[in-house]
């Protein structure tokens, strides 16, 4: 029966032949074109925000809408007598104060506006040598909801002269495992200057490469009495800060959640299925095989890849082996997102399947192989 069953090997064998079919244009590996070739599956974690020193404001600023406390005494009165005065800085940095008038008190520190009311004081003949204190009682905030790829979703609140999507991105937590580099702002109401310049047309943020570049454009579409959207690549903002994004009150940061279609292996393998994308870090053919569980036949070395493009209508067929892979880089290719691996039946494959089988029918019917 052995025999008999040894005599059929190269029947099926010229079978399997006859019958592999033609899947069209295959690609080699080693001559697959540039447009082809898997892209970085990129993640928020490349913009490491350790890198990105964000320069903040000493929170002993004045700022507009703060609320700060005045007293002015002239030396004279008892103690106690003198009681500060809250008073609100308006959008423009002013500061109205009974009797004194309007000074511009934005943007110092609370010795400098003791200063200015002091001087502003003896110049309108209101007193001679005037002592003036000013303290900082609320600080205006502005708040701004991140949800999306963060580590703690919800509304953050910043100080208004802190108001930075990098500000807003740590106070969230962070990004998580799976964000991505794109990110999202909404925003209901115009006042900033870079919102003067989104209804002109566009939004510009310095490029990240080289300060001497044209401004790069961040789409944006403002209409005017409705939201305004931008969309801003966290990796293109300069490691030095300069050109983070201000943000508003009432501000909604979405960060995209990178989730890449897994990858599936089919075939000669032992574990077939679908496997996910790692994160920020690149997958090749034989890490694919590795996942599922290496070759479940050990004469199987053609691999068939089968690649979706954006700018073709069918899919890419790109064809490789083990045996290449392990010994070229350039064959053990990376895998794209939704890469279909296929460890190919050949006629190898199908002798191999056949021996083994005979050889183990041999041994269980106690019978004898012919050596040749």
């Amino acid at each position: 029966m052995p025999c008999r069953a040894l005599i059929l090997i190269p029947t099926i064998a010229a079978l399997v032949i006859g019958m592999a079919g033609c899947r069209g244009r295959i690609i080699r590996a080693t001559r697959m074109p540039a447009h082809y070739q898997a892209a970085t599956v990129t993640n928020a974690k490349t913009a490491d925000l350790g890198r990105l020193s964000m320069p903040t404001t000493s929170s002993s600023i004045i700022e507009p809408e703060d609320v700060i406390d005045v007293s002015i005494a002239s030396g004279i009165e008892p103690a106690g007598q003198v009681v500060p005065v809250p008073v609100r800085v308006a959008d423009d940095g002013m500061v109205n104060l009974a009797l004194v008038g309007p000074i511009p008190l934005a943007g110092v520190e609370p010795f400098v506006a003791e200063q200015r009311i002091g001087e502003a004081a003896i110049e309108r003949g209101l007193y001679r040598a005037p002592q003036v204190t000013v303290t900082i009682r609320k600080k205006a905030v502005n708040r701004v909801t991140v949800i999306g790829a963060v580590g703690k979703q919800g509304v953050q609140e910043l100080p208004r002269g802190q108001s930075t999507l990098l500000s807003a991105l740590v106070a969230a937590g962070s990004l998580s495992d799976r964000a991505g580099t794109t990110i999202e702002v909404r925003r209901n109401r115009a006042g900033s200057a870079q919102q003067a310049a989104a209804k002109k047309g566009k939004v510009q943020l310095t490029s990240a490469t080289n300060s001497a570049d044209p401004p790069r454009v961040i789409e944006e579409t403002p209409t005017a009495g409705e939201a305004e959207n931008l969309q801003i690549d966290l990796a293109t903002i300069d490691p030095s800060g300069n050109n983070d994004v201000q943000l508003q009150d009432g501000d909604i940061v979405r960060v995209e959640t990178r989730d890449p279609v897994p990858i599936s292996v089919i075939g000669l393998v032992r574990k077939p299925g679908q496997y996910e994308m790692p994160v920020n870090q690149p997958l090749h053919v034989l890490d694919a095989l590795a996942l599922a569980g290496e070759r479940s036949n050990a004469w199987a070395d053609k691999i068939i890849i089968t690649r979706h493009v954006r700018s073709e209508r069918e899919p890419v067929v790109i064809q490789t082996s083990v045996a290449a892979a392990q010994h070229d880089d350039a064959s053990n290719i990376r895998l794209a997102p939704g890469d279909i691996v296929s460890v190919e039946q050949t006629p190898g494959t199908v002798l191999n399947s056949v021996l083994s089988s005979i050889i183990r029918f041999s041994f269980v019917a106690g019978g004898r192989l012919a050596v040749f």
